[in-house]
């Protein structure tokens, strides 16, 4: 853990009445396993959209991103990489289609890009039937 992670987190607990880090980090923890443990879309298809935010002029990040998105390349439909004005960060988004183990396994796989990246989704269970965007009605 880098000097200014426990230096945030010591502000943080200060900030919102934690009695210390471990007990952010506790929470924090809770909140993740709770997160994976999630059943409700297990075996279904999921549409996604993935933002993760980070550091502008992060070459590593960016070039992890671009190794991430060759790994799901199946299940990205769209990706687009914005800066963030006042050139303060970057915005990765992803849009995926996908088995929800393969979703959550991107997420992880983001997540674990580098321990700057701020992650945040979306996602809602695809319906797949018979026609599809292409097909004139």
């Amino acid at each position: 853990m880098t000097e200014r992670l426990r230096d945030d987190l010591d502000t943080f607990a200060k900030e919102h009445g934690y009695s210390g880090r471990s007990e952010v980090i506790r929470e924090a923890c809770q909140s993740l396993l709770e997160e994976y443990q999630q059943t409700e879309y297990e075996g279904q298809r999921v549409l996604a959209t993935v933002s993760a935010v980070f550091g502008y002029d992060e070459p590593a990040i960016e070039r992890r991103m671009m190794d991430i998105r060759h790994e799901f390349e199946v299940a990205i439909l769209s990706n687009s990489h914005n800066c963030l004005k006042g050139a303060t960060g970057c915005v990765e988004t992803f849009v995926l289609e996908a088995e929800y183990d393969v979703f959550m396994s991107f997420v992880a796989t983001v997540r674990g890009a580098d321990e700057d990246v701020s992650v945040d989704y979306t996602l809602v269970p695809v319906a797949h039937t018979a026609t599809d965007c292409s097909t004139e009605a």
